[in-house]
């Protein structure tokens, strides 16, 4: 699929939707709505690499998220499905520019993926690792909830931090290990306010899981709702700073797709 393409799909959406808000502001706009063959996905950008600059995404040569802080996530923005080459680019904050100036730091490439992005599907790209070594994780996301509960996964997004385990409340483990970079399957889990603690997961030897305690690590407190589904990282540094946080974000803020 051409740039060209993508560019006049992803324009004529924000004439559909954009003109509908802001009176007259896209009047001018003529490009016709793609057709009703046109697969579509969702695509955001989730930055979980500690120490990196704000990071902008391009999907197919077209921006999808720009100047995404560290610990924010984008919104999701619609396009048509396909196999894309997937770029984050780093965008170094420019102080002292009149208004109006153009960048005087070129953007940089801090990581690419190439991947197929299905028709229907809902993906986060997630910049993830150190600042010298970011990488591109693209995650399938869950828009089907359940009624009464939350849907939660967990993404283990601390660089230097050894395998984790999640507890919720009174230590029952919710997730008994996870390495850096491994993502969990979403679980149930009963809405309203709760605690999740990370900690380190005992240690494996010879495939079994030794029966050495865990360290806790880290605590924190989120605000769950039934009928929606989340993604939790743990990201930051276990020896530096920024030291370990969490980053929660909602996979239902992308809009069902007819």
């Amino acid at each position: 699929m051409s740039v060209n393409m993508v560019r006049q799909w992803v324009s004529a959406v924000l004439c559909a939707v954009g003109g509908s808000l802001v009176t007259g502001l896209l009047a001018g706009c003529a490009i016709p709505i793609a057709s009703a063959e046109v697969a579509e996905v969702q695509v955001r950008l989730v930055h979980v690499a500690p120490d990196a600059p704000r990071i902008d995404l391009e999907v197919g040569g077209v921006r999808a998220a720009q100047g995404v802080a560290y610990g924010a996530v984008s919104e999701y923005v619609r396009m048509p499905a396909g196999e894309y080459d997937i770029v984050l680019f780093s965008t170094p904050e420019n102080r002292g520019q009149p208004s109006g100036s153009k960048d005087s730091v070129a953007r940089t490439v801090v990581a690419r993926t190439v991947a197929n992005l299905r028709g229907g599907g809902v993906f986060s790209v997630v910049a993830a690792d150190e600042p010298n070594r970011v990488t591109a994780l693209v995650l399938e996301d869950n828009i089907n909830p359940l009624f009464d509960q939350a849907l939660v996964r967990f993404v283990h997004a601390a660089p230097d931090a050894p395998a984790l385990q999640w507890q919720g409340e009174q230590g029952r483990v919710l997730l008994p290990q996870l390495a850096f970079g491994q993502v969990s399957t979403f679980q149930a889990m009963r809405p309203g306010f709760t605690q999740i603690q990370v900690a380190t997961a005992p240690s494996a030897s010879g495939g079994q899981i030794s029966p050495s305690r865990s360290i806790p690590l880290q605590r924190f407190d989120l605000q769950l709702e039934a009928g929606k589904v989340y993604t939790l990282y743990v990201a930051g540094l276990l020896r530096s700073n920024p030291g370990l946080n969490m980053v929660l974000a909602e996979e239902t803020r992308a809009r069902r797709l007819l």
